[in-house]
This record gives structure tokens, sequence and C-alpha cells, in this order.
């Protein structure tokens, strides 16, 4: 295991805990409270839990995930569905090392180099998704 790949859990973890502390489950189910109270007990409960099933509708996926990264609408042959993409943040598929480009001012001339770059580089990485077909959850798609 490279030094890169043991980092990534640390960090999937730390910007997991970093959403959950700026916008948590409790915070939001407190912003629709009316609509959380009218869920059958269990319901509720799971929801708390953060989390959610097939059936449940879009205020349930709200209050456990929030809002979502992007919006898209899918067409198939079962008709219309609106599906919600949730992201993380995670490392770049790029190769490593990178070899980058250098340039250097010498006495008003641009001179050309190189270097090695092995720095990790990030990027937005779908992480769920979530298909509403009638307003309720129809599938759940979750990278592991």
């Amino acid at each position: 295991m490279t030094p890169r790949q043991a980092l990534l859990p640390a960090l999937l973890a730390a910007a997991l805990l970093l959403i959950g502390c700026a916008d948590s489950v409790a915070a939001r189910i407190a912003q629709r409270q009316e609509l959380f109270d009218a869920y059958p007990a269990e319901v509720q409960a799971r929801i708390a839990r953060g989390q959610i099933r097939l059936g449940d509708d879009r205020d349930a996926v709200w209050m456990v995930y929030g809002d979502p990264a992007e919006r898209l609408t899918r067409t198939d042959a079962a008709g219309l569905s609106e599906v919600w993409i949730y992201k993380i943040l995670g490392f770049s598929d790029r190769l490593y090392p990178a070899v980058r480009p250098v340039y250097h001012d010498i006495g008003g001339h641009l001179r050309g180099g190189y270097y090695i770059d092995d720095a990790p580089e990030y990027e937005w990485k779908e992480a769920l998704r979530v298909e509403f077909r009638d307003g309720r959850v129809s599938a759940v798609q979750m990278r592991e």
C-alpha cells in the first residue's frame, strides 16, 4: 500500500466529519421538524441514524444527506426520474509522478526545463446517487 492509499481513508473520514459538523442530520431535521414529526416512529429513528430506504420521499433524503451537488433528469423506458448526486473530496486519478514544465527568465530569455511533481491532487468524486420516481426513492447507488 502506497502512502497515498494509506492516507485516503483518513482524508475521507475527515471530509465526512467536516461536512457532518457543518450541516448535520439533526440540524436538517430541525429545519423541517413538522415534516419529520409526521413520519412514523420507526422512520424517524432511521432518518435520525442517517439511513434512507427505497420508498422514502425527497424530504427524508434531504434530512439525511442535505442538498445534492448535482440534480439530473433521467429518461428511460419506464418514464422520467430525478437523480440526486452527492460528492466527496478524493484523490485525482492522475498518474504519479507527473513531469511538469517550468520556465526560467534568464537574461530576458525564457529557458525551459522540467521537474517531477509527486504531490497528490484532489478532486470532487461522486460518492452517492439517489434516484426518485414519482417523488419516492427508486434506486440508490453508493461508491464502496
